[in-house]
């Protein structure tokens, strides 16, 4: 009998936890480091506050927002994708803004036993790319991932990709393509600066001149008419914060200048 009273008693005095308020955020696979490290300074920012991330190719997240419509913030890796999100109806008004940039490089698989060791000469040439050097080159799929789009429209722009599209060997994502260079798989592949600084398993052996490759704009947006609109919009504006933006430039992002002084103007989550 008395533990029943003590028992009583305890659940009567012991304070009770509200639930943890949960942000859904679909984000391109590009981002998984960065994203993670963001959401976990917002979350002890914001006590009661879980960021849950789902990533992968941004072609993939559109469909499945535009499907299921789960996503409270989509971060695309293109304008293509959050354009498909768009019309559909999907986006809150006035929260669709790019927030960053990146570069694509030329890598190749790094053997440790012989670092020296290269298919490529010190001083690229494209034509390398359809040598015999190279017979598989990983990029992630053309069609439906933005970091295959902007391969193949670098490639077509210096006049190389009817030259080198019979040997592509296509990958689920910009990751996927990273690691079928990383086992060999693939003698060559093209990916972003920033999964290329993850790596200890491929070198870089040209990067793309910003200039001669395609603009490359991930695109943030809020999704419309969702549970928990104010903490998803709090998260946005913590993304364009000063803080973000530096944990987006350690991990080799591009940050617009643009982008820069708003975060700057506004002072949100700064330094």
């Amino acid at each position: 009998m008395l533990h029943c009273v003590l028992a009583v008693l305890s659940s009567i005095s012991a304070p009770h936890l509200a639930p943890a308020t949960e942000i859904t955020v679909y984000a391109a696979a590009s981002l998984r480091e960065s994203m993670t490290e963001i959401g976990a300074l917002r979350e002890r920012d914001a006590p009661g506050t879980k960021i849950v991330f789902n990533f992968g190719s941004s072609g993939d997240l559109a469909k499945q927002i535009v499907a299921a419509n789960k996503a409270d913030l989509f971060f695309s890796a293109d304008e293509k994708e959050m354009d498909r999100v768009g019309a559909e109806g999907l986006i809150a008004e006035g929260t669709r803004r790019v927030l960053l940039s990146n570069q694509l490089v030329v890598i190749e698989p790094f053997d440790r036993d012989h670092p020296d060791k290269s298919r490529f000469q010190k001083a690229f040439e494209i034509a390398q790319l359809s040598g015999p050097n190279v017979k598989r080159l990983s990029l992630a799929n053309t069609e439906g991932v933005p970091a295959g789009r902007y391969a193949k429209a670098w490639l077509e722009k210096v006049d190389a990709w009817d030259a080198v599209k019979d040997r592509v060997l296509p990958a689920v994502d910009v990751r996927a393509a990273l690691a079928a260079v990383e086992s060999g798989g693939a003698q060559a592949g093209i990916v972003y600066r920033t999964d290329a600084a993850i790596s200890k398993g491929i070198r870089i052996v040209h990067g793309v001149p910003l200039e001669e490759g395609p603009k490359v704009t991930y695109v943030v947006a809020l999704m419309k008419d969702r549970p928990q609109a104010q903490e998803a919009r709090a998260f946005a504006d913590f993304l364009g914060s000063e803080r973000s933006l530096d944990v987006f430039e350690k991990r080799g992002f591009l940050v617009p200048p643009e982008v820069k002084a708003a975060a700057k103007t506004k002072g949100v989550g700064g330094k």
